[in-house]
């Protein structure tokens, strides 16, 4: 096992898997999250963060989220290393003028970084953020309500729902699934992923 995931295929298994693993929680985050617009000034979403903090397997899952998240990474560099040595800057310019490559896809490495600021900022505004004598929905307002930090996440989803689009098919064509219908689920989840978590801070902006 460990020396086929050393592999130039494991890895790019490896990658994909943990990849659509990833999915499933950015599905399952989006829809926490729309608990903000339940209309009950945050009673509904702080119900459900308290349900969270205390539920005693919180820890074990996000060690296993961390996991996740550090093993797609390792797996991203590992083909991306790959990728390079395979493919010669000329043959590669050469790709990208013929269409051979998509924007998205010759910038995954560049928009995985940005992702990867993002969530270490997003969790340390909301999960260590400093909560005073409010809640977490009122942490929240507040910040959605400073333009630059919404600017930032609304940036950030953007690049997201790229970085998602491309990967979500590349990981089920690594798989030996490939067909219309997945690009187009995937494009449609990614999107709707991207505009959900995007949105947020707007609506939040306005209505609060």
């Amino acid at each position: 096992m460990i020396r086929f995931l050393s592999s130039s295929i494991g890895r790019k298994a490896g990658m994909a898997v943990t990849g659509l693993l990833i999915y499933g929680f950015l599905v399952g985050h989006l829809a926490g999250n729309l608990l903000l617009f339940n209309g009950d000034g945050g009673g509904a979403f702080n119900a459900y963060s308290a349900f969270l903090t205390n539920h005693p397997l919180l820890i074990p899952i996000e060690f296993v989220l961390l996991a996740i998240f550090l093993l797609h990474i390792y797996f991203a560099i590992g083909v991306t290393r790959d990728n390079r040595r395979a493919r010669p800057i000329d043959y590669e310019a050469k790709s990208r003028a013929v269409g051979g490559r998509t924007w998205a896809s010759s910038t995954m490495l560049y928009s995985g970084i940005l992702i990867l600021v993002f969530v270490a900022i997003h969790i340390k505004t909301f999960k260590y953020g400093d909560l005073g004598d409010g809640t977490l929905f009122d942490l929240v307002a507040a910040t959605f309500n400073q333009t630059g930090y919404m600017v930032w996440y609304v940036v950030a989803m953007i690049v997201m729902g790229f970085h998602l689009c491309h990967a979500f098919q590349s990981a089920f064509q690594t798989l030996g699934l490939k067909s219309q219908m997945i690009k187009v689920f995937g494009l449609v989840l990614s999107l709707a992923l991207a505009i959900g978590f995007g949105l947020i801070p707007v609506a939040m902006g306005v209505l609060m």
